[in-house]
Parts: structure tokens; sequence; C-alpha cells
């Protein structure tokens, strides 16, 4: 006896007659089937151009998202709203004594650069190490590289890149954390360093800046969207170039400040509040235009 069926994970019954909302976070498996196993992928893409024709609406993450949505399967815009994740309140700039309390416990009381996401090929973490081993061939540093997350699949080249590091005691992983660790994490660390291959939108983006934490996050996809312009981007494929955002960051305070505080301006307009008025927007768009 439903009335409307919302989707979060973008899978629809077809058969059922229910009208639905597929949520589509991003299309990750058309770009980039290879990040992810072969079934899943195969599936992937089999179905989700038919959630898409076969919804009433689709709700998507960031601008980005829509319009690859519509170009990849041609749903019209019209069909489309935009409902950006949010920032849980938790997360918020140090407290005072924090950042030396957050790097004794995670870093020996060193400087660190902070990766935050699952490990899985298109979050490009074997990018992050070769330039992390480029920083610190060419600065005189002890920062550390800490990776915080869960393994998720294909994570061989990635436990590679970590094996065969010259800095491989100075690689950390975390593993899960809670939220709390994640905000104190962040709070403490020189810049969060995220570039990822693909990104339907970016949640530690937000949940750093948030916390006042710079950010050097790839080019493409989502992330200077949603980064609001407050963050160092560049290329995913281009170690080097991380490395120089990373020194950068060390070296400019005026800048780290910069984004710091404009990070800070750019996460308040991603709140689960303001998700919930747009995805119920996207559900009464839903309803009112049933037969």
């Amino acid at each position: 006896g439903a009335g409307l069926f919302v989707a979060p994970d973008g899978i629809i019954p077809l058969r059922s007659g229910v009208p639905c909302i597929s949520v589509i976070h991003d299309l990750n498996h058309e770009h980039r089937p290879g990040d992810i196993p072969r079934h899943e992928s195969i599936y992937l893409r089999k179905w989700f151009p038919r959630f898409a024709a076969m919804a009433v609406r689709v709700a998507t993450v960031s601008e980005y998202s829509a319009e690859d949505i519509s170009a990849t399967y041609g749903t019209g815009k019209d069909k489309i709203d935009v409902v950006p994740n949010g920032v849980a309140d938790i997360f918020s700039p140090p407290l005072p004594g924090e950042v030396e309390e957050t790097r004794m416990q995670y870093s020996g009381g060193r400087p660190y650069f902070l990766f935050v996401s699952n490990f899985s090929p298109r979050k490009n973490v074997e990018t992050v190490i070769r330039a992390f081993e480029i920083f610190r061939d060419r600065n005189q540093s002890d920062h550390v590289l800490l990776l915080a997350g869960r393994k998720l699949y294909l994570t061989q080249e990635t436990d590679k890149a970590v094996r065969s590091s010259r800095y491989t005691g100075d690689i950390i992983f975390t593993g899960s954390l809670t939220r709390d660790a994640l905000r104190r994490l962040y709070g403490a660390a020189e810049a969060l360093t995220f570039v990822p291959w693909f990104e339907g939108f970016g949640i530690p983006v937000v949940e750093a800046q948030r916390c006042g934490t710079p950010c050097i996050l790839s080019d493409t996809s989502s992330l200077p969207e949603v980064s609001g312009g407050a963050a160092l981007c560049v290329s995913p494929s281009d170690a080097g170039a991380v490395a120089d955002a990373m020194a950068r960051l060390v070296s400019d305070e005026a800048l780290r400040r910069r984004l710091s505080e404009q990070g800070v301006k750019n996460s308040l307009r991603y709140t689960w509040e303001n998700a919930a008025t747009q995805m119920w927007n996207c559900i009464t768009k839903a309803m009112n235009n049933l037969p």
C-alpha cells in the first residue's frame, strides 16, 4: 500500500507498480568500471540506466552528478533534484590542547597529512603515497601520513605502494574511527589530502573544512564544486603537484589561514537539515506529479 518508495542506494523495484525515487550518488561504475568487482560492475551498468528511466524522480548529491546522469543516461534535467550531503554537528575546529594530544596519540607528536575514506581503486591512495614520498624527499621535515578508513576491495596496489615506500614506517593506518576520533584527527592535521579519480560528492572534504582543516583535492568531478573554491585543487594523476601543494601549506601560514576560514564558511552550506528539506521537496514533486 505504499504511495511512494525512496531508494537511498538507487535500486528500485521495476515490477511493483509503486512510484519510486532513485537516489543515484554518482556514476563511477560507468566511467571507471574496473574500480569495482566485475560482478558489481556488470549489475550496476545493466540496471542503473533502467532505474533512472523508471523512477518518477532521481535525486543526486551534486550539480556535477546531476549533469553526468543527464548526459550519460539521457535523463531529463527537470526530473533530477540535487540533494547535497550534510556535515554532522560533531565536526568542529579543535579545542585548546587537542592538536597536541591528538598528534601524540596517532603520530608520536609529529605533524601529519591525512587521508580519509575507504580504500578502493578510485580513491587513488597510491598517488597520495607517492606525493608524500616526493614531499619528504624535497623538504626537511618529519611529517607522517595517516590513512584513516577501512579496506573495501581491490587494494593490492595500495598495499604494494605502502610496502615499497621508502617511508613505509611513517605511513600509518588508523582503521575505522568513531566520529569524535575523526573530528580530532581532522582538526590536528596539516591538511586533508584527498585526490580520488572520481567522486560524486566527497563527505570527507566538508567534514575537514568544518574542522578548519585545509584541503588538497582533485581538480576533477565534483570536488571543485563541493569545496566551494576553498581548497588547493590539483590533477589526481600528478603526484608532484600534490607534493607541491603539501609544501605550500606547510610553508605558507597565510594560505593555511585563508583556506581554513573559507573552508569553514563553505562547509556551513552543507547540513543534514538542509538535505532533509531538499529531499522532502523531491518527494513532494514526485507525489504532486503522480497520476
